[in-house]
């Protein structure tokens, strides 16, 4: 497993030799390259796969940032650029969906496909309320480790095991907390492109598991009411991890989407 260099620092990466348009799967906030084994155990013997830490998070080096949606985008397409690629179908997890449907618009011509797992065009003033964001800095401060734990349950609701929590917040605890802090603030509160989603032309997928925290049914359709060549799937009983807690189902609905 390979890194590559970007602007002086190193993105951590797994490609396979696989012919074909590449599957490039970028995972959210708190996640790594590590949230799309599933995946990766399904696809890398018939498809092209890459699968990248962002920077800041996973192997990849943690440089000073701003680590907005647009910090990424540019990472994602100059990566994708120097591993020579010229179209790719990508496949974005929360976070992830949000830096895919940005790249979709910016350059249109390197995006085939759009798959968005649990992802939104921009983050509703509800759950902005919900995580009480505007007192973020003094809880980040204070209180970070509830924090944390808090925005963690609710990625795994409405059922989880014990040990897949203290997984997910173990991970998370190894991220450098002003790198939490500026992508969860520059996630929720400084990105919004419902207005530029009739730009997108692509083929896209919305994936939604039906018992989602954090992204809203009413969101996942007015992502799909205002991107013109879109369908939906809901998943019964579907937390925010969805390509984990129902990997299965989520696989066969990709497979069969890329292959239309």
């Amino acid at each position: 497993m390979p890194f590559i260099t970007i602007n002086q620092f190193k993105i951590f990466y797994y490609e396979n030799k696989v012919a074909g348009t590449p599957l490039v799967f970028i995972h959210g906030w708190l996640g790594s390259s590590k949230e799309w084994i599933h995946q990766l155990c399904y696809f890398s013997f018939k498809e092209r796969v890459i699968v990248p830490d962002l920077p800041g998070f996973g192997k990849s080096d943690k440089p000073k940032a701003r680590y907005s949606i647009e910090f990424f985008t540019k990472q994602i397409i100059n990566f994708l650029k120097l591993l020579g690629y010229n179209e790719a179908i990508l496949i974005g997890h929360s976070l992830g969906g949000m830096i895919a449907l940005n790249i979709a618009i910016q350059n249109p011509k390197l995006v085939k496909k759009l798959i968005l797992i649990s992802s939104s065009a921009a983050i509703s003033q509800s759950l902005r309320d919900k995580f009480k964001l505007s007192w973020v800095n003094l809880i980040f401060k204070l209180v970070y480790k509830k924090f944390l734990k808090n925005i963690v349950k609710q990625i795994l609701l409405p059922k989880f095991k014990i040990r897949e929590l203290k997984k997910l917040y173990t991970n998370a605890l190894k991220i450098p907390k002003s790198i939490v802090l500026r992508t969860f603030k520059n996630m929720t509160s400084k990105f919004n492109i419902h207005n530029q989603l009739t730009q997108i032309s692509q083929p896209t997928l919305l994936i939604h598991g039906n018992k989602d925290k954090i992204i809203s049914h009413s969101m996942i359709n007015e992502l799909g009411n205002l991107i013109p060549n879109s369908e939906i799937f809901s998943i019964e009983n579907g937390s925010h991890r969805v390509m984990v807690n129902n990997h299965e189902e989520i696989n066969k609905i990709i497979d069969e989407f890329i292959k239309k």
